[in-house]
């Protein structure tokens, strides 16, 4: 299913050209780690912002942008082979410690507002495409596939949909880049107080305090993006295991898919196949209980970051694509706001419907900062429950938005 570009270079320089290259993609995300656990403001910035800085970095110094058509070609070979190798091995990584089991027990809560946020992305998605069908929006089809991952917890996801629905590189680079440059004011809403504006419009109930319970939330706060000793034998030994799981599995699939799927559903059924077996695979205790997966799943989503936003080019950035960009941004209005009155119609409470919108648009490495703003351990929880789920239900729901709206 690989074929990695082997093919003689006459060119040394374009070697050693390509070697670099390969060692930032590679080596990249250890640097952004260190950053990241180092200094405080890379930890507020998050790893996978600075992963797409870095390739936009590689990208703008023209280091992945040779000249030479056979020198591209390489590359481009390259950056193929890297980026389906990553996402199938993260997505794994990221379910396996998943325990989906004791989630169905208890939330009724998290759930309603789950419900009624898949619901509402679903909804605003389909409008927006509506909306926009006829405006010339280049691939808009598979940008409405790739909302319904983002909204339903973020770069991972898109990460399997980019796989599955291959869009254009700048089609989906640009994606990616409105989207983060329009959330970031939501979020920026959520973390500058607006939590307490949402208090006064929905019905709110201030957390009692239990007198049991740890004086923080330190170990619930670390169950993302924890990178420490992770190089240590350690932390490596005992993620021997799943990684030669998410192997076995992507291998399993992609057997699968090629003798059993016709060509141009391959990646789509491969994708389907890894996440079903990997929900499965979550229910063994011993795999579920190894530390530090979802953050060795993470390195490949930061390797698969790096590349996209290294095939960034500014030239590829003209008044036609501003139609994407306010699809995006209609996608997001409509879905925060039917999602608000979905909540209200359910009845879910103020710091519920807010750190399920946290939970399903920014993912749960971000849910630990919110709820800890709103003193909510409750939310917390409720949070990371939400965002895994979305990593769980984004693929099935992007691929089956895009089927909806090719029909439409």
């Amino acid at each position: 299913m690989l074929c990695l570009p082997l093919q003689p270079m006459t060119d040394f320089l374009f070697v050693f050209r390509l070697a670099a290259i390969v060692t930032l993609y590679v080596g990249g995300p250890f640097l952004l780690i260190w950053l990241y656990r180092r200094y405080k403001f890379f930890s507020k910035a998050g790893t996978i912002v600075m992963a797409y800085a870095l390739g936009i970095l590689m990208s703008l110094s023209g280091l992945t942008h040779p000249a030479a058509p056979e020198a591209a070609e390489t590359l481009a070979s390259w950056q193929k082979v890297l980026q389906t190798v990553c996402v199938p091995l993260a997505i794994p990584l990221m379910l396996f410690s998943s325990d989906f089991k004791a989630w169905t027990k208890n939330m009724k809560g998290t759930f309603v507002a789950l419900f009624c946020g898949i619901v509402a992305v679903v909804t605003a998605v389909v409008l927006s495409f509506l909306f926009f069908e006829n405006a010339g929006v280049n691939e808009l089809d598979k940008a409405a596939g790739l909302m319904v991952g983002f909204y339903t917890g973020g770069t991972p996801n898109v990460a399997s949909l980019n796989m599955a629905l291959s869009p254009q590189p700048t089609t989906f680079l640009l994606v990616n880049t409105f989207e983060i440059t329009i959330t970031f004011f939501l979020l920026a809403f959520f973390v500058g107080g607006g939590y307490k504006l949402i208090r006064k419009i929905m019905p709110f109930r201030k957390e009692e305090e239990n007198p049991n319970a740890p004086a923080s939330s330190t170990s619930e706060e670390q169950s993302f993006e924890n990178y420490e000793g992770m190089l240590s034998a350690r932390i490596l030994k005992p993620l021997v295991l799943p990684l030669l799981c998410s192997i076995t599995l992507f291998v399993v699939s992609g057997l699968f898919s090629m003798h059993f799927v016709s060509e141009n559903f391959q990646e789509v059924s491969v994708i389907l196949l890894i996440t079903t077996l990997s929900i499965g695979l979550s229910f063994w205790k011993k795999l579920r209980s190894t530390p530090r997966m979802f953050e060795l799943g993470m390195y490949f989503i930061l390797v698969f970051s790096i590349i996209i936003a290294s095939c960034f080019q500014i030239d590829q950035i003209e008044r036609s694509t501003l139609g994407l960009m306010f699809f995006i941004l209609s996608v997001l209005l409509l879905s925060v706001l039917f999602h608000f009155l979905l909540a209200k119609l359910c009845k879910v409470d103020a710091d519920m419907f807010t750190i399920s919108v946290v939970g399903l648009v920014f993912s749960p490495p971000f849910v630990p900062t919110v709820a800890g703003l709103m003193k909510s351990r409750r939310c917390l929880i409720s949070g990371i429950v939400i965002g895994l789920m979305g990593y769980a239900l984004g693929n099935y729901l992007g691929i089956a938005v895009y089927g909806l709206v090719q029909y439409l």
